[in-house]
């Protein structure tokens, strides 16, 4: 969604990831100092153009463009664990710091979401099963993790993502419990990186996607435009009338 919400408005991005499942930031972090090739690095041209390859190093991602910005997560169930960042992520930093073809290039944390309330996810039981327990943790762990070294911005994807399960779109935005739904879960968190990124409002944004009434797509929008307004703390949408916009 991100790469149509962006040529709607005007500004067509080139999106580069690489992906790797269940991918922790020590994995990450391994995986670079033995330069392994085990990541599906799929990326999108600013025509929309998807290519996949499989078999590529985080290294051949990063030299790949002049990225304006380059992003890090944790792997989900360790995403409130702040010691578990903190012992990977610098060292990570600075390799991909030294490595980048655009020395003026911003680092982002992507701010992941917590699970479903019955999400049957083993690492669920890290925050007690409790969903708002873990989006707290993950709130205080990426804003603790963000002064480990030179970050620019927080994508407040988990805000994004609670507010709108306070919305009529009710609590459940993934497909199995803790992996985003494929339209309106993974919308959401395009509208959160897109108005982040730019600064540019999602609000009135010309892109609809395929499968989505009008009423979700506002409460959408407006539960990334606020999140991106309040990042640390959970707006109440219950009362949201999606057609106010």
């Amino acid at each position: 969604h991100l790469s149509d919400i962006a040529n709607a408005a005007g500004v067509p991005m080139i999106i580069g990831n690489v992906a790797i499942a269940g991918g922790s930031l020590s994995m990450h972090l391994n995986n670079w100092e033995h330069n392994a090739r085990v990541y599906e690095y799929v990326k999108i041209n600013s025509n929309g153009t998807v290519t996949k390859i499989t078999g590529r190093t985080i290294q051949s991602a990063v030299a790949d463009e002049q990225w304006d910005y380059i992003s890090y997560q944790q792997v989900s169930s360790d995403a409130g664990q702040y010691i578990s960042i903190q012992a990977s992520l610098p060292k990570l930093y600075d390799y991909v710091k030294a490595n980048t073809t655009n020395k003026r290039v911003k680092h982002v944390l992507h701010q992941t979401w917590a699970y479903d309330k019955n999400s049957t996810h083993t690492g669920f039981a890290n925050y007690a099963n409790d969903q708002m327990k873990m989006y707290q943790a993950i709130v205080d762990a990426y804003g603790r993790a963000v002064k480990l070294r030179d970050f620019k911005v927080i994508i407040p994807a988990g805000t994004a993502i609670q507010n709108a399960r306070t919305s009529t779109l009710g609590g459940s935005l993934t497909r199995d419990g803790y992996h985003l739904s494929l339209s309106l879960g993974r919308y959401i968190v395009a509208c959160t990186w897109f108005e982040q990124l730019t600064g540019k409002s999602i609000i009135r944004n010309s892109y609809m996607p395929k499968g989505l009434t009008s009423s979700q797509i506002n409460i959408a929008r407006y539960a990334a435009h606020v999140a991106v307004k309040q990042p640390k703390k959970v707006t109440d949408m219950n009362s949201y009338a999606p057609n106010s916009n």
